[in-house]
């Protein structure tokens, strides 16, 4: 596969072409890489990635708090070095990613007005008016973007890039939105990339002509008018004249953030559109996109075709840092895939180490290590979605005879639903994973199998696990007991029971996934929501803008403020905020109004002085991540 052939950027040698791509990670008070760093990318490299990439790392704290980590001191080579020594140990080669600042973009300080290149809106809070920065400030981020690229390269960093994407900072001079300069760094586009060319020219002069540079770009940024394409593929030409190694471009911006990071919803490979545009313009220098490329296929494919030559992998790394060497051997079935669910991103955000939602060893690489069980012991798993399927292939791995009992014929609970919506691929190849664990690790299992508290008494197990998930909740409305009513799970599950005039009642992720998903089926669906507005639960912001940008973007009718008054043979009655009463006609009414946890299973086993415990949806419904961290640790721990 092209995918493992050796790569040259400039004059460094990589063993693949596969990079762990830039992904910023929270970092301590002291703003430095720490251990739980150095453990993170070191996985990463032992997994088989070519070369390993830190987020964006900022270079001055003069004008903003640092939004990750910071580099602009000699105590900061340290624990750097200590990162490249691990990494280098396994073969991979290791980069940077240097920041001269996010700018209008900070969310580290949300009270004090940052510097961008003019005064602009904070994204995070528009009354926030951005300064702007000075003359002489840009010219000292010019000397402090040399200054920490010869700190990293003291360091044993192997390549930087500069972080010109993404609408932060430099993207923020670059963009006539933003930059109203009346001096030499505004006005013309000329001016507007001066800040870029300069940072340029300064670590070649810090570093030397031959040590490989990089430069993330945004191309454009589709659905807003920050950056148009044009602009994008000049600056990409330009690039490729003054002499850098690498262009690692991306697109989309913060209003539509699913244009960058990767959401649940997007097609593999989604930046590779752009890929040919870029490579015809920057001739024989080499190129790497990213953009749910953890799609073996896709991604050979594209090198193949010449549009890339190096392949980016972020959340797929998250969640697999063994990708690289499970593509190579051909264990395909041992990946355990990213779901697109943006936990790590999410938790990110609000300071939190980061979290993935099915690696629960992400950024605790060396804490949360299964060990074997010191006695032979029996566990029953009751139910067999995520966090029954997590629970019964770790209890397997770590050798106690484990026995999975799930109710229905399927596996999955309600992530089989989830996976069942046809642009959620993922889900499905994640719930293919799990339950691959499972037989792999010699569960015995029993689908079909409806646990009753003598069963389980039977069956005298050491330990019960509790994972029966959720029940749907059924609003108190008139008629909810109709046969054309059904729960979310129904509907999904079994979409042959879908007619023609759908009526969804709940506007959240789930209630808008299949609205699109049934109105793509050539459905009339209205999604009906009592708030005054859809999707208002907090959650990763890439996913919620896409879902609603696919639900815009559809024939789905959506009536917000609107409360269901009764449920009839063919119809839904309605009420307004005002007041006034409208009746639609409906043969499918699905309810997405939540779930509700039904404890009777353990507490008549806990009654019964059972050994139990409860997880997943059955002790409180939440999300995947809260399924099958609960799962790998409820057993992790158990002795």
């Amino acid at each position: 596969m092209k995918l493992f052939e050796k790569f040259n950027i400039g004059n460094l040698t990589l063993k693949n072409r596969i990079v762990l791509a830039p992904m910023g990670t929270t970092s301590d008070q002291n703003f430095g890489f720490n251990a739980y760093d150095m453990d993170y990318y070191e996985e990463r490299a032992k997994g088989g990635a070519g070369l390993i990439m830190t987020g964006a790392v900022s270079v001055s704290d003069e004008f903003e708090p640092p939004a990750c980590q910071l580099l602009n001191s000699n105590k900061h080579v340290y624990m750097l070095h200590r990162i490249a020594e691990k990494v280098h140990i396994h073969g991979a080669k290791f980069a940077i990613q240097l920041s001269p600042g996010v700018g209008r973009m900070n969310w580290i300080d949300p009270h004090t007005p940052p510097y961008s290149s003019s005064p602009c809106p904070n994204y995070y809070n528009p009354d926030l008016i951005c300064k702007e920065m000075p003359y002489d400030g840009i010219k000292r981020l010019v000397k402090a973007m040399g200054e920490s690229a010869k700190l990293a390269k003291d360091a044993g960093v192997d390549l930087i890039e500069i972080h010109g994407y993404g609408g932060y900072l430099i993207d923020q001079f670059i963009s006539s939105k933003w930059n109203k300069r009346k001096d030499e760094y505004g006005g013309s586009f000329e001016n507007r990339q001066r800040f870029l060319f300069e940072i340029i020219e300064e670590i070649r002069s810090t570093c030397g002509k031959d040590y490989p540079l990089a430069v993330k770009i945004t191309i454009d940024s589709v659905d807003d008018d920050e950056k148009p394409l044009s602009e994008g593929l000049y600056i990409a030409k330009r690039l490729s004249e003054c002499g850098v190694d690498l262009i690692h471009f991306g697109r989309g911006s913060y209003s539509s953030r699913w244009r960058m990071v990767g959401s649940v919803y997007q097609n593999a490979g989604f930046d590779l559109e752009a890929a040919k545009s870029v490579k015809e313009i920057v001739g024989k220098v080499p190129v790497m996109a990213h953009g749910k490329l953890n799609h073996h296929l896709i991604a050979e494919q594209a090198i193949k075709e010449g549009l890339i030559d190096l392949v980016a992998i972020g959340h797929g790394l998250i969640a697999d840092p063994y990708w690289p060497k499970k593509v190579k051997q051909g264990n395909l079935e041992d990946i355990n895939f990213c779901i697109g669910c943006g936990e790590c991103h999410f938790n990110s955000m609000k300071g939190r180490a980061r979290p993935c939602a099915v690696n629960p060893l992400c950024m605790h690489e060396n804490e949360f290590k299964l060990t074997n069980s010191k006695e032979h012991k029996k566990i029953l798993v009751v139910g067999g979605g995520p966090a029954g399927l997590k629970a019964a292939s770790i209890a397997a791995q770590r050798g106690y005879d484990t026995t999975l009992w799930e109710k229905n014929e399927y596996f999955g609970g309600a992530l089989a639903a989830a996976g069942a919506i046809s642009f959620k691929e993922d889900i499905k190849l994640q719930l293919d994973y799990l339950i691959n664990q499972v037989y792999k690790n010699g569960v015995h299992t029993e689908l079909g199998k409806q646990a009753t508290l003598n069963d389980i008494r039977s069956f005298d197990a050491d330990l019960v696990v509790v994972a029966v998930g959720a029940e749907p909740f059924k609003p108190p409305i008139s008629g909810n007991d109709r046969e054309h009513v059904l729960t979310s799970i129904q509907a999904l599950m079994n979409k042959e029971k879908v007619k023609d005039n759908v009526i969804i009642i709940g506007g959240g992720e789930a209630g808008c996934e299949m609205a699109v998903e049934f109105s793509r089926m050539g459905k009339r669906v209205t999604v009906v929501e009592v708030a005054d507005d859809i999707l208002k639960s907090p959650s990763f912001i890439a996913n919620k803008q896409h879902i609603r940008y696919m639900v815009e973007n559809s024939s789905v009718s959506v009536l917000t403020k609107t409360k269901t008054q009764e449920i009839k043979e063919n119809s839904v009655i309605l009420q307004a905020e005002d007041g006034s009463i409208k009746e639609i006609a409906a043969d499918t009414v699905i309810l997405s109004t939540g779930f509700i946890s039904n404890h009777s299973i353990y507490k008549d086993l806990e009654e019964n002085d059972i050994e139990t415990v409860e997880i997943g949806d059955a002790l409180k419904p939440g999300k995947v991540i809260n399924a099958i961290h609960q799962g790998y640790h409820t057993i992790r721990v158990y002795e």
